[in-house]
């Protein structure tokens, strides 16, 4: 990860989450990301998205058997790379409930969480401050 994960401005955790990407013009994309941060996502996939591609995203926390009792966290981005193994999203639009919760699910999964709770104090939302 070195130098490539310093850049980063969010950390990311391995945790699944399952996601439906919506893209103008394609069928619904269902996966399960196991790469997740606060500003975006990655899945593994065969699937070639279209170079920043516009899509709305929707991970879904919670089981398949209690799909009443699931929360939908809702952003909005594009596909920054689409390489035959993998889709990676990011993120430029968040909901704000969305947003608490995947703070939580960040926060919960951390393994480094002084690190996270940095990154939260040095962004506004998605955005860094006074940047």
């Amino acid at each position: 990860m070195g130098a490539e994960h310093d850049c980063r401005e969010f950390s990311r955790v391995d945790t699944p989450v399952r996601v439906e990407i919506d893209r103008p013009g394609q069928p619904l994309f269902r996966a399960v990301a196991h790469d997740v941060s606060m500003n975006g996502l990655r899945v593994n996939s065969s699937e070639l998205f279209d170079a920043d591609v516009r899509c709305d995203v929707k991970m879904i926390l919670g089981d398949d058997a209690n799909e009443g009792e699931s929360v939908v966290i809702e952003a909005h981005g594009c596909a920054v790379r689409s390489d035959g193994s993998c889709v990676a999203i990011h993120f430029d639009d968040l909901e704000l409930e969305g947003y608490e919760h995947l703070k939580r699910l960040i926060m919960h999964h951390a393994e480094e969480i002084d690190r996270i709770e940095r990154e939260f104090d040095e962004h506004i939302g998605l955005h860094r401050k006074n940047g």
